[in-house]
């Protein structure tokens, strides 16, 4: 990839989020390549997951999913298995899904609720609870006392956000709210608390998950791959890019609402205002609800990728059953937006290996796609 900018240069070149539309550079980031081989080289596929998810926040599962105490979900991505149970106390703790005796897994199933509050290892019978600490261990006198005294699943760090849980693997990483820092800050502003999470789907797609992250962080292939679905209503050309690394986010104007507020008002209540929380996952965001979705590596050719529509409270004006039906009709929309970009980038695996490609050209408009790949190239170079 060539030079990038340095960080202090972009800080600079990315405008304020303030002010009136026109005060803020479109495009802040000069034009970039990135070699192919990033894509489908097996040794950085690895580097990735080590230096980029390891280290990272990542939304797990929303938190209706274990709404009341002694509900649990298992995240099951990145070749991790990890239980996040709802405690008597309503708080939320996480832990590797492994019995410490001989590795087994613990839970199995994606989801449920623990009447008893406890989890029994199906190979030996040891008993653990909703915390992840042993609680009972047969034949415990024939085990080394000091060794199962205090044994538990080793805990991984839970937080709660935005009507989801979210999990890092690393102690070194800083909390969320630190972490999301502007994003989380942008975010905050939808009371997303108050939002429900209504929809949801996901699929495995024949692509590298950077390919993934790139196809939805631009939006100058409206007009070719959506013609019937969005290029009438997003005005794609007037996006406007910020990048606050490891992040970046968009305002996207839309007809028939961008264009019934002034030009000083607010972006997140005038403008589609679309945010990826690095790595992984993306917010599209409307004042009264949006789309998010995350896409998880399964291998360097291969992504699962996991979407949810959330929806607001009933806006005034509106009866609760024209709400249901207008959020019916969106995330249709939206599974058909998603379908026609899924085809496309099904279609990347097919090619993935050509001898006739090696970069990749990131124009002015894809500016973001630029910071996300010297975001990864920064954090893994030191591997390669």
């Amino acid at each position: 990839m060539q030079a990038p900018p340095t960080a202090q240069a972009a800080a600079d070149a990315t405008a304020t989020t303030t002010g009136s539309r026109d005060s803020i550079e479109q495009y802040p980031l000069p034009p970039s390549t990135v070699d192919s081989r990033s894509y489908t080289d097996p040794a950085q596929y690895r580097r990735e997951i080590e230096k980029v998810f390891h280290s990272a926040w990542l939304r797990a599962c929303p938190a209706s999913d274990i709404a009341n105490p002694g509900d649990w979900s298992v995240f099951s991505e990145l070749d991790q298995s990890i239980v996040i149970a709802r405690q008597d106390d309503g708080s939320v703790l996480a832990w590797h899904n492994v019995c410490q005796h001989r590795g087994a897994r613990l839970v199995a199933g994606e989801s449920g609720h623990c009447e008893s509050g406890r989890f029994t290892c199906p190979w030996h019978g040891f008993i653990y609870d909703l915390t992840g600490k042993l609680r009972f261990a047969p034949m415990k006198t024939a085990f080394d006392p000091d060794r199962i005294a205090a044994l538990r699943t080793p805990p991984v760090r839970a937080e709660e956000y935005g009507g989801f849980v979210w999990l890092c693997l690393s102690s070194d990483t800083k909390d969320l709210k630190t972490y999301l820092g502007d994003i989380g800050t942008e975010l905050d502003w939808f009371g997303l608390e108050t939002f429900d999470v209504r929809y949801r789907f996901d699929l495995v797609l024949d692509a590298n998950w950077k390919v993934v992250v790139d196809a939805f962080n631009e939006t100058w292939h409206v007009p070719f791959t959506h013609q019937a679905t969005l290029s009438e209503i997003v005005q794609w050309g007037k996006a406007r890019l910020r990048i606050c690394d490891p992040h970046s986010w968009m305002t996207i104007p839309v007809k028939g609402l961008t264009d019934r507020h002034p030009d000083d008002a607010d972006h997140r209540a005038s403008h589609i205002t679309h945010y990826l929380a690095f790595p992984n996952t993306i917010y599209s965001n409307f004042p009264t609800h949006l789309q998010t979705w995350t896409m998880w590596p399964a291998g360097p050719g291969k992504t699962h990728f996991v979407a949810y529509g959330m929806v607001g409270p009933c806006p005034e004006g509106i009866s609760e059953e024209k709400w249901v039906r207008q959020n019916d009709r969106d995330w249709q929309n939206f599974q058909d937006v998603a379908s026609e970009d899924c085809n496309i980038i099904n279609g990347w695996g097919t090619v993935a290996h050509s001898l006739g490609q090696g970069e990749y050209l990131f124009n002015t408009a894809e500016g973001r796609l630029t910071a996300f790949h010297r975001e990864i190239g920064r954090r893994t170079a030191a591997g390669a």
